[in-house]
């Protein structure tokens, strides 16, 4: 089975491909904040802000063609990749996306896995918070 999606970390400057990619789901949404609707329509809009995107991907890992105890070390590398908060990007058919940490990983070994792992790793779009001008300058001019 191909892999149809990977991961790439370049502060580690590395690529993870996977066994197999049983599938890709991504979640691209709106929050809207209701308590700033005034019921016209621009109101509406204008209180809708993008959520940070998701991407989840469903994976087979295996040491099958590969040395003995790859798929732990891999499991290894993404649970170090997920604890230290790396960011990554993730390349799939449909999107690419950047900067986004590793935010949930699960993995099973059962007698579909015997020589590895299945599982799903999640990934959350991360957008710095925005630093406004006047309190950039204000912090710098406190600690002068």
């Amino acid at each position: 089975m191909p892999s149809s999606a990977c991961i790439q970390v370049p502060s580690y400057g590395y690529t993870y491909t996977f066994s197999g990619v049983l599938s890709v789901s991504h979640k691209l949404s709106l929050k809207i904040d209701k308590d700033s609707e005034s019921g016209t329509g621009i109101d509406y809009v204008n209180a809708a802000r993008n959520a940070p995107n998701q991407v989840t991907l469903k994976v087979i890992e295996s040491d099958v063609g590969k040395a003995s105890g790859w798929s732990v070390r891999m499991l290894q590398a993404l649970e170090s990749i997920k604890r230290n908060r790396i960011l990554c990007n993730v390349v799939t058919p449909f999107f690419s996306y950047s900067s986004m940490p590793l935010t949930e990983l699960s993995a099973t070994e059962d007698k579909t896995s015997q020589s590895g792992w299945q599982g799903s790793l999640t990934f959350t779009q991360f957008a710095a918070a925005p630093v406004s001008s006047s309190s950039a300058s204000s912090s710098a001019a406190s600690s002068k």
